[in-house]
């Protein structure tokens, strides 16, 4: 009676060396995604900050002209508005310019600039309607 060998049972050597192959470059390359992700971190909250600032200099404008009028924002002018107070390292700068759409000069385009840790740039026109 001739013996059968016993059929194989687990993983071979060369089978468990390409699967640590495999999962250390895909390991790798996971983590040098996140560790990128990561440095750049404190540039998305002082973004984000300065888009703020931005955003509620930008409302208070807006609220003005819907409160007060059309005739509250003069231009040319680079008025500093109660509400667009800059967090410390930021400086807000604002501007209102005349600007003809259409044939039509009564446009006025307000511009609020955020620098300093980060920048950012809202510009809105505004009606006299």
């Amino acid at each position: 009676m001739i013996r059968q060998p016993f059929p194989q049972l687990g993983f071979s050597l060369i089978e468990m060396l390409v699967f640590i192959i495999v999962t250390s470059l895909m390991m790798s390359t996971f983590l040098l995604g996140a560790n990128t992700a990561l440095r750049s971190t404190p540039n998305v909250h002082q973004q984000w900050v300065a888009l703020q600032t931005a955003r509620q200099c930008m409302e208070w404008y807006v609220t003005q002209k819907q409160l007060k009028g059309y005739a509250a924002l003069s231009c040319p002018s680079t008025p500093t508005a109660s509400a667009c107070t800059a967090p410390s390292g930021y400086l807000v700068s604002t501007s209102i310019t005349c600007t003809t759409w259409n044939n039509d000069t009564a446009y006025k385009t307000v511009t609020v600039s955020v620098s300093g840790l980060a920048t950012a740039s809202l510009s809105t026109q505004i009606g006299d309607a």
